[in-house]
């Protein structure tokens, strides 16, 4: 099965081994999960442009510019209707934002290979189970992402799958979990892992998704987001609560990772 495009009102599954390159800026009413399945996969947004390594995946947020630049191997895409996400989100006053950030997240990766090989088991023939299994595969993928990826309504970064596959790293992490707001560096994390910093930095982004240091911001959003939510405290005592240096890299930070300011989306939540 070269290509197949499924859609239902859940949204929309696309997977293609041939396809043409594209070129178009698109903004689309409903979430999107890219997934780099054979390798490189990069787009553009608004404020930065985002590559994806093999088994890493993007969440673009409903109307949010975008343009692919380029896919290696098939192509993977999922469209999420954001009306099938409210059950899961309508105990919170502030619509669902997901991080604009590669995520590498292993039980995504398995049902990403659970689907994919379904529709390679039928390819050829015209066997109804098909549509069966992908309507049920939604439900599926919508625990997960709310469960394990990185968004609004997740004051954490979820990081147990990486417990049993990547000690050392986990090690850091829930290091720099407990200890956000201090002043860490690239030597400090390196020697707590017991690695050379440089084999350490290149590990941590492979199997992470991002850099070391670009983790330990993004976890320092995710906590700043509650004090938001529920603190009186100014933006600038916020920011150097969670250990940004200045409120001019929070802001940029904050706008880059979810494409708008602090100030902005703590006033979005009165409306």
């Amino acid at each position: 099965m070269s290509n197949l495009l499924y859609s239902t009102n859940q949204g929309l599954i696309l997977y293609k081994t041939i396809f043409e390159q594209e070129s178009v800026k698109r903004s689309d009413d409903c979430y999107k999960l890219i997934f780099s399945i054979g390798g490189s996969t990069k787009y553009q947004l608004p404020n930065q442009d985002i590559e994806l390594q093999q088994n890493q995946l993007l969440l673009l947020n409903p109307n949010y510019n975008h343009k692919q630049l380029y896919v290696e191997g098939p192509k993977f895409v999922i469209e999420l209707n954001p009306q099938y996400l409210q059950p899961y989100t309508q105990q919170n006053d502030l619509d669902l934002h997901f991080a604009q950030t590669p995520m590498q997240i292993t039980p995504v990766t398995n049902w990403v290979a659970f689907i994919t090989d379904y529709i390679k088991m039928v390819e050829g023939e015209d066997d109804p189970s098909l549509a069966f299994f992908l309507d049920n595969s939604f439900t599926q993928l919508t625990v997960l992402l709310m469960k394990m990826s990185i968004h609004s309504h997740n004051h954490d970064i979820f990081t147990d799958h990486h417990q049993t596959h990547y000690p050392q790293l986990y090690k850091v992490i829930q290091a720099l979990k407990e200890s956000y707001s201090s002043n860490w560096n690239l030597d400090d994390m390196a020697n707590l892992a017991e690695m050379d910093k440089y084999h350490f930095s290149h590990l941590f982004k492979e199997m992470i998704g991002i850099s070391p240091y670009s983790w330990l911001q993004l976890f320092r959003i995710q906590r700043s987001l509650e004090m938001l939510k529920y603190s009186n405290q100014t933006i600038l005592m916020i920011a150097l609560a969670c250990g940004f240096s200045s409120i001019s890299i929070y802001n940029r930070f904050f706008k880059k990772v979810y494409g708008m300011t602090p100030t902005f989306f703590r006033n979005s939540l009165n409306k």
